[in-house]
Parts: C-alpha cells; structure tokens; sequence
C-alpha cells in the first residue's frame, strides 16, 4: 500500500464539496476585509473564520454548536497561553509540554475535543511564533481570533448552513429508493417477464450500494471514522444490503413454493390448483412486498432532510415503527394461518429477520438526525474518542480521564510523545531564530497520528502538497503588489483548501500552504517566506516521523490481535443473547418486540461496533508493512492477510447469527449446540488476546433432530472454523 496517496487533480476537483469551500472563501474573505478597511492585521481574524468553518461538519445544530464553542474557547486559551510562553525559554517549555499533553489527553473525553484539539494546539503554537509577546498583542490576538471565529459561525449555523454529508446522505437514499422498486416487483419475480425486470434493478441497487459506499468514504469531514453520522450512514447502506438479502429470499421462496404445492395436491383439481393453491404465495408475496414498501417508502426523504416532526416518527414507539411492528404481525398471522404453504416457517422466519432489520435503519436515521447514540465509556483498551457530542457528567469524565493516566493507554502515550516532540520543535525555533519558524511545530503537531502508519502517510502527503504549494505561493507572492490582491488569493486558496479537505489531503495541503503564506506574509513580494514554509514544514515532518519511530512507536497491526478478540466475544455473547431471547420469546407480538430490543438488539450492535473498529485498525495496520524502518515487514503483511479473512467472516458472521435468531426455537439440543459453538468463540477470543497457540477443538455437529434449517447452523459452523484457522495463523505468526 502506498504511503502518498494523491488523486489526480481532475479527480479531485470533480469531488470538491463546493459549497462549504465557498462558505469558507465568504468566512475568511469578509474578516480580511474588514481588517483592512479599518487597517488592521489581517491574520488572527482570518484564521479564526477558517478553523470554525472546517471544525463545522453538519448534522444536529447541539453537535455544530458545541464544535465551534471548543474551538473558541480553546483557542483563546491557546493563544493567550502562547503569548505568555513566549517570554524566556523555560517558561515556553513549560507551558507547551503541559498544555501540549492536556490538550492532546483530552480528546478521550468528547467528539468536540477530538475535533479540536490538534486546531487548538495549532493557535497555540502560531501564537508563540509570533514576534511580539505582551498582554497588549495577547488580548489583541484573541480578540481578532474570537470575532473572525464568530463571524464565521455565523455564517455557517445560520446564514448559510452546509452539511458536508449531504451527498453521502443522498447516495444512501439512493439506495433505498432502488430498494423501495425491488420489493414491489416481488411479486412477479417468478415470471420471465418479471424475473429479467427484478434481475435488472437488483444490479442497479448492486451498483447503488457500492456508490454510496464510495460516497461515505469520500465524507470523513477530516475527523475520526468514528463520527456518529458517517457510523451510521454505514449501517444504513450496510441494513440495505441486508434487506437485499431478505427480498431475495422471499423471492427465493415464492418461487419454490408453487411447484412444491403442485405436487403434494393429488387430491384437488387442477381446476383449483390453478384459481388457488398455485398462486397462495404469490398472494402473500404481494402482501410481504406491501409490507417491505410501507417500511422502506419513509428512509429515503427522512435521509435526504430532516423530517418535519424531526425523527420522533423512527422512536421505538413512535408512529412509524408501531405501524410496521403491526403490520409485520398482522402479516405473519395470515402466513401461520396455512400451514401448509409455509411447512418450514421460512417465510415467518425471513419477515421477523426483516422486521429486525428495519429496526436498525431506524435508530440509525435517529442517530443521524439527533446526533446522539447510546453512551458507552471509553477505556484505554479504546483509543477513539467518546461518541455522544453531549458533554458527560462530570463522575463520567474523571473516570475516563482515570482510565487513560497510564502507559497502557494509546492515548496516553500519543499525548506524552506529542509534548515532547513540540517542545523538540521549541527549542529548534529558540536555536533557529527564523521568523515564522512555528510552521515547524505546527507541521509536527498537524502530522503526528496515534500511529506509525498513519503518520508516515500523513507526513509524506503533507510535505509534497506544502513543497508543491510553497513554490505557487512564492511565484504569487513575488507578484501580487497590493494587499487587494493579497486579499482576493487568500480567498480562494481557502475556498480550494476546505472544498479539497475531505477529497485528498495532498490537494488540501497545496491550496493551503499559499493561503497561509499569503495570510501571514510580513510585508508585500516577500517571496522568501514561501520558502521558509517549505523548509519548516520538511523538517517538521521529519521530526515527528523520527518520534514516532523512537518514542514508544505504535503499530497498529501489534493492536489488532486484541481488536479481533472483542470481535469474536462479541459474538459470543450474540449466540448466548440468542439462546436467552429464544427462551424468553412468548406468544404476544410486543412481547415479543421487547425481548428482540432489549436483547438482541445491543449485542447485535456491539458486534457492529467491534467489527468496525477492527476493520478501520486493519486499514491503518495495512500500511505497516511497507515502513522502511519496519524490521518485521514480512511478519506485518502475513499478519495483516490474516486479519483480513478474519474480520470479512466476523461480519458474515452476525449476519448468520441475525438470520438465525428469528427462528425463536428453544430446543434442548439446539441451546446445547450454540452454547458450544459461543465456548469456540471465547476460546478463540482468549486466544487472540494471549497470543497463546489455539486449541483443537471439535467441530460441533448439527442434531439429526434439530427443528432449525439446517443450512445457517452448517454455515455457522464453517464461520467459526474459518475464524478458528485464521486464529490458528496469526497465533503462529506472533509467536514464531
């Protein structure tokens, strides 16, 4: 995998988010302006509007607004602190190592201070930077920052709100619309004519799952994978393509159904066959099809903009999802009520899986639109930020705060070696005495990641867009003579940088480097301050990589032995939330719909969050193996394919443990049997977790007398065997 990764500039601008580089162009030209009619410096107010405007990524106003109060306030905090580290050098090491690791530690606590903290780490350092260091220019500067910040959250939470989701959002509702079409051709999907139409569309929705797929990719907004609206947007488009499963097993069973029906009926006419019997399904089809199209008609325009009543409708009790809970039942009676059409129970058992389904895409569109999920603590096994943008209880915080004060934690030691390699930077400016040499700090704080991978790519990426970039900025720099013009390039080299910030990093680093330059250019046709840039940032760059490699160096791949472990207890704690739901499953449909959310609904969710979390690890962990500093490249890359295998059965994994659990048996041998094969999955979790050899184990045989299909419990057990060798493998790799 390569290190830098550019798009190409056509590429590039055809993805460009237009409107929020717009917005950014308006925020960052109107405070320059400003500043200049009334002749005053240009800078603190120009780049307080452009860090609001990127911290700003859309969805619930409460998760934007507390974006942008951190920013404010914390940068003001940084940039009065700047000030008064710039006295003597003991009292700048000081107060950068403490504030450096604070600020950094922090993120652990809230989405906010994830988002922020590099921004207000950045203030800090442009603060030292600068030449003049009195409570005068102090409060002066944060003033400036403060008003240019206000003017530009203005701008973005009420004179032109943008959502950098939105075509992620559209892409998805995509997907449900083609989805919608599907379910309606059920019914004559065992037609010739019918059946080449549903072909048809279920490749458009193939190719609509994918593009909305590529469409939350392109959509990071530039902070964590982890954000509660890009998680789930990827459930929704995930449970789409899980009801593409459903709709193709009622497909499935419509059409085996009917010459089934014509065999067994030697005692009824033909005549009969014919008005009736044949086409019993096919009636239920065109129920089922009804019942799918009224749950899925609501998902697209709910994506696309917030509903009217906002999303109390998706609420577990609100009117939406009691009326298909329903319907759903209503519907499942009149297929109970002949035996005979359904001898297996297969479609009852496809129509609850359904029903199960709709409930995720529906606390997902609550999620999206309210900004909120179900809170969980953060521990130093996570090194993600908290996912709830409320702010926790304070018992909350100090607990997590407790969790992470140690040398276990990842976070722990990023923020320790974040402090040290600033003030590395520090003395080198002290030393250097070059103006503007924060751009090295700023350069070390920007590219250093939790991990080595991440930060070799992130340094490579910005060192060559800033190198590309310095070069246009001396060229405009050498030519622009008057601050108008100074002011119309720095407009739209920010319009460029935050419309590139989510499609390529190298592009953003390239409009960014003249934007700043320019921004902060001592006086006009400097054009050697473009090359001060360069250099800064080269040398910046090399120390935090250097960091990285000596200074407790995380590697993901070593991490992801453990990620794989909570996957596989995960759904070894699913299987057993599925033999308790089966044995608390009772006549009554809400009942019913309690047992299925209070059970199996988190743990299913849990094996969701573990998956991804392990997925997103391997991700990072896949650019290990090409590190030139890396003495166990080879190890890497087998360890890595793996993992790879490991985590695609994890997730084929919950999807036969979901189908299987709306069965609803309670047989003896069958709890016997899933009991055994959760025992596997503990054992292969402990396994991961210990780097310890696996056990051999026996393969769990399926009962000749078992009342469930035996085809999941057989794929179920093939799962496990593949997670059982693939932990056999990464076993012998650690320990070899």
């Amino acid at each position: 995998m390569q290190f830098v990764q550019v798009t190409g500039l056509k590429s590039a601008l055809s993805n460009m988010q237009w409107r929020r580089g717009l917005r950014a162009g308006l925020a960052v030209g109107v405070a320059m302006l400003v500043c200049l009619l009334l002749d005053h410096p240009m800078g603190w107010a120009a780049l307080g509007g452009l860090q609001v405007v990127m911290v700003d990524n859309g969805g619930p106003y409460r998760s934007r607004m507390a974006n942008v109060v951190t920013v404010l306030v914390g940068g003001s905090m940084a940039v009065g602190l700047g000030v008064l580290a710039g006295v003597n050098l003991p009292t700048a090491l000081t107060i950068t190592i403490l504030f450096c690791f604070t600020a950094t530690l922090a993120r652990v606590l809230s989405q906010p201070l994830a988002s922020s903290s590099v921004i207000i780490l950045v203030c800090y350092i442009v603060a030292y930077g600068n030449p003049v260091h009195t409570r005068a220019s102090g409060l002066q500067s944060t003033a400036d920052f403060v008003l240019g910040g206000l003017w530009a959250a203005a701008l973005t939470l009420v004179l032109w709100p943008a959502d950098p989701f939105r075509p992620a959002r559209n892409a998805v509702a995509d997907v449900y619309v083609v989805l919608g079409e599907l379910a309606l051709l059920l019914p004559t999907a065992h037609t010739p004519d019918g059946n080449r139409q549903f072909n048809e569309l279920l490749a458009r929705l193939r190719g609509q799952i994918e593009a909305a797929q590529q469409a939350i990719a392109a959509t990071p907004a530039r902070m964590t994978a982890r954000t509660i609206r890009a998680r789930n947007l990827s459930v929704m488009n995930e449970t789409a393509d899980l009801l593409m499963a459903r709709i193709l097993r009622f497909a499935e069973l419509g059409h085996n159904a009917a010459p089934t029906s014509v065999s067994q009926g030697t005692a009824i006419e033909a005549g009969d066959v014919m008005r009736g019997y044949l086409y019993a399904i096919p009636r239920h089809l065109a129920q089922v099809a009804a019942w799918l199209s009224a749950s899925i008609d609501p998902i697209a325009p709910a994506l696309r903009q917030r509903p009217p009543r906002g999303e109390s409708a998706f609420e577990p009790y609100g009117s939406l999802s009691v009326e298909r809970r329903r319907a759903a039942a209503h519907l499942e009676a009149s297929i109970a009520k002949d035996t005979a059409l359904d001898p297996g129970g297969h479609m009852a058992a496809t129509l609850r899986e359904s029903q199960l389904t709709f409930e995720v895409a529906y606390e997902a569109i609550r999620a999206i639109w309210s900004g909120v999920e179900s809170r969980r603590k953060e521990t130093a096994e996570f090194h993600e930020p908290a996912l709830d943008p409320q702010p926790f209880p304070p018992k909350v915080w100090f607990d997590l705060l407790r969790a992470n004060l140690s040398l276990n934690s990842v976070m722990f030691r990023h923020a320790l070696r974040l402090a040290l390699v600033v003030s590395i930077d520090v003395l080198l400016i002290h030393y250097i005495r070059i103006t503007h040499g924060y751009w090295l700090a700023m350069t070390s704080i920007i590219v250093l990641q939790p991990y080595t991978g991440e930060t070799v790519r992130r340094s490579g990426e910005r060192v060559l867009g800033t190198v590309a970039g310095a070069i246009l900025a001396a060229l405009l720099a050498a030519s622009i003579q008057s601050q108008e013009g100074i002011l119309v390039v720095v407009t739209i080299g920010a319009m460029f940088a935050v419309a590139l910030y989510t499609v390529d990093y190298a592009w953003y680093c390239f409009f960014l480097t003249p934007t700043i330059v320019l921004m902060t250019l001592p006086h006009l046709r400097d054009w050697h301050f473009a090359a001060v840039r360069m250099g800064m940032t080269s040398l910046g760059a090399v120390v935090a990589v250097l960091a990285m490699l000596l200074l407790w160096p995380e590697r993901e791949s070593l991490q992801l032995p453990g990620m794989l472990a909570r996957g596989a207890a995960a759904e070894a704690a699913y299987l057993r939330a599925m033999l308790a739901f089966w044995k608390s499953v009772v006549d009554k449909p809400e009942a019913r719909i309690a047992a299925e959310r209070s059970l199996l609904a988190p743990a299913r969710r849990r094996c969701g969050l573990t998956t991804t979390d392990a997925e997103e690890t391997l991700d990072h962990a896949l650019l290990e193996h090409a590190i030139p500093l890396n003495p166990e490249r080879d190890r890497t890359e087998r360890l890595n394919r793996a993992a790879l295998t490991f985590t695609t059965y994890l997730r084929r994994l919950t999807q036969t443990i979901t189908t299987l659990a709306a069965t609803g048996s309670s047989h003896l041998d069958e709890a016997s049997l899933l009991s055994g094969l959760a025992t596997r999955l503990d054992t292969i979790s402990h396994s991961l977790q210990e780097g310890a050899i696996l056990p051999q184990l026996p393969a769990t045989e399926t009962p000749d007398n078992s009342p469930l299909p035996s085809e999941p419990l057989s794929r179920l057990e093939r799962q496990i065997s593949v997670l059982e060798r693939s932990a056999g493998d990464i076993a012998s790799i650690r320990i070899a």
